[in-house]
């Protein structure tokens, strides 16, 4: 599980850092209303339509991204997903500016969504 951190760490570092030389730390915080929901990310390329999903943890989920320069220069989003059992999916997407945006303002990426439960008939 670490290991997928550090590659959403990595990920969104690129993203947010493409003119810098060293990759930077950006925190990253996902909860959700209920919390134990399941969360993916995966990194839109500008070049591929359909980028694999990449679990990371069930939330609260609190990690570090690294992002290198590399990676950010295809970088088109950043999508996050939280997945909860008798609940709706909800996706969040960043692209490189609201990514430079919100870690210059809250120095992390965070997001906290209410998932909506399905009304069964």
């Amino acid at each position: 599980m670490k290991y997928l951190s550090s590659i959403l760490v990595f990920s969104f570092l690129i993203l947010t850092t493409a003119c810098s030389s060293s990759p930077k730390v950006l925190p990253l915080k996902i909860y959700s209303e209920p919390a134990g929901g399941y969360v993916v990310y995966r990194i839109d390329s500008t070049t591929a339509d359909d980028e694999p999903w990449i679990y990371i943890g069930t939330t609260p989920v609190e990690s570090t991204l690294l992002i290198d320069k590399n990676i950010a220069k295809n970088a088109g989003k950043l999508s996050v997903r939280v997945m909860k059992e008798g609940y709706f999916d909800i996706k969040k997407e960043w692209d490189a500016e609201k990514l430079k945006e919100e870690s210059e303002q809250r120095k992390m990426l965070f997001w906290n969504p209410s998932l909506v439960e399905h009304q069964l008939k």
